[in-house]
């Protein structure tokens, strides 16, 4: 029972609504209210500030939140694992999948093609945006899943794992339902002057680095703030809650629904594809030049 309360803290921390999360996991508002009350009683101390805005974690939330997703992806991981030896091992491929890294778009190319690899089973793998848990699958690529598709300019990708290059994804601006500029059909730069922006911090990705300069020196009355690092569903809850805008990609478009993604007029795209081992399976190998050869064919077509 701790366990399918833990997912429903989880899923009302993202969220930031009792609300949203309950029409997540099918339940009514009530039941979710009763399980974070009997879960908080449980661990004796507070979990979220409750306000008009919504849920917000507090510090000792945020610290069981980081733990508890990572012990939930771990979990869903070791069963997949487990799953694919039992289905025929090498011939399942993990495919991972988050809010940032969302599976659908390689598995709409996979099933396409599918039919020419009855060979390959996908199984996928849920796993969590958090700063911690992206640094360690940057590191160790292919440890919890075998692909995952995304947008990819990190810097140093190449020593931990290879890019099927896709195609590419451009920048746009997240912006707060409330916010003077939420309705606008595209933005640019002059639009954002005198506005706080969030953007990832320096030194993470050469094109972000570049755009960096671009507008510190072409419109420097745009007031550019970093992220801690990577990405992660607390920095898009952060820039609707303080009402500041935060720099993003079209592929990001769903990550949450109180901020409003829109088009900018900046001239730079991020590379977006499918993110694979330096070393990986005869069947990894197999799956990757299947989705390949799909993507040429379309882009051919």
């Amino acid at each position: 029972m701790i366990a399918e309360f833990v997912k429903t803290f989880v899923r009302v921390a993202e969220s930031g609504s009792i609300n949203r999360a309950a029409e997540a996991l099918f339940l009514s508002p009530t039941a979710v209210k009763k399980q974070l009350d009997a879960l908080e009683g449980d661990v004796g101390f507070s979990l979220f500030v409750r306000s008009r805005r919504g849920m917000a974690l507090t510090d000792a939330g945020r610290a069981l939140y980081a733990d508890a997703k990572r012990l939930i992806g771990e979990s869903a991981a070791a069963l997949a694992r487990a799953r694919a030896v039992a289905e025929g091992g090498e011939t399942t491929v993990l495919v991972g999948n988050s809010l940032l890294n969302p599976c659908k778009p390689l598995l709409a190319l996979w099933d396409a093609a599918k039919g020419f690899r009855p060979d390959l089973r996908i199984r996928v793998v849920s796993f969590h945006d958090s700063v911690r848990e992206l640094s360690e699958i940057y590191r160790d690529f292919g440890r919890r899943f075998d692909v995952m598709a995304g947008p990819c300019d990190i810097a140093g990708y190449s020593e931990h794992f290879r890019l099927l290059n896709l195609g590419a994804s451009r920048l746009c601006v997240g912006i707060p339902r409330d916010h003077r500029l939420a309705g606008a059909e595209r933005l640019s730069p002059a639009d954002l002057h005198g506005e706080r922006m969030i953007m990832l911090r320096e030194g993470i990705s050469a094109t972000l680095d570049a755009v960096r300069r671009t507008l510190r020196r072409d419109h420097p009355a745009i007031r550019l703030e970093d992220s801690p690092s990577y990405y992660d569903i607390d920095v898009f809850n952060d820039c609707e809650r303080q009402g500041i805008l935060l720099l993003t990609l079209d592929v990001w478009a769903d990550v949450h629904p109180a901020l409003q993604t829109i088009p900018v007029d900046i001239d730079y795209t991020i590379p977006y594809g499918v993110l694979y081992p330096l070393s990986p399976s005869a069947a990894v190998r197999k799956f990757i030049d299947t989705i390949e050869s799909q993507a040429r064919s379309r882009r051919e077509g």
